[in-house]
């Protein structure tokens, strides 16, 4: 059964998430870079001690399928929750973060980066 996450009761959505954040090491309130989020997104015992490889996250990112701080000059950032939606309900989680709504949309540069605000 494929569970719709804008129609969770919100309590259930919190509780999931803190499950999901002490599960994965993640704290649901601190942004993250695209490398920390990169490597936040694998498994605790399966995670480099060093750099993680971010093409992946990128590409969720410039298609618009995972959720995203622009910070202006072309940084981004990712919070803790953003990446535990990310983990319960994959691409579906974009959808807790205002997509489809013009209002939330950012355009995307040529390179991929957050254009700056």
């Amino acid at each position: 059964m494929t569970v719709n996450p804008s129609n969770m009761d919100k309590e259930d959505l919190h509780w999931l998430r803190i499950d999901t954040a002490n599960a994965y090491g993640i704290n649901l309130h601190q942004q993250h870079t695209e490398q920390e989020a990169a490597r936040l997104l694998l498994k605790p015992d399966q995670r480099p001690e060093g750099r993680a490889d971010t093409s992946t996250i990128k590409r969720k990112r410039r298609s618009e399928k995972i959720a995203f701080v622009p910070c202006g000059d072309g940084s981004v950032a990712y919070l803790g929750m953003m990446l535990c939606d990310f983990l319960m309900f994959g691409e579906r989680s974009i959808t807790l973060w205002g997509a489809g709504d013009e209002r939330f949309r950012q355009p995307v540069e040529a390179d991929g980066a957050a254009p700056p605000l």
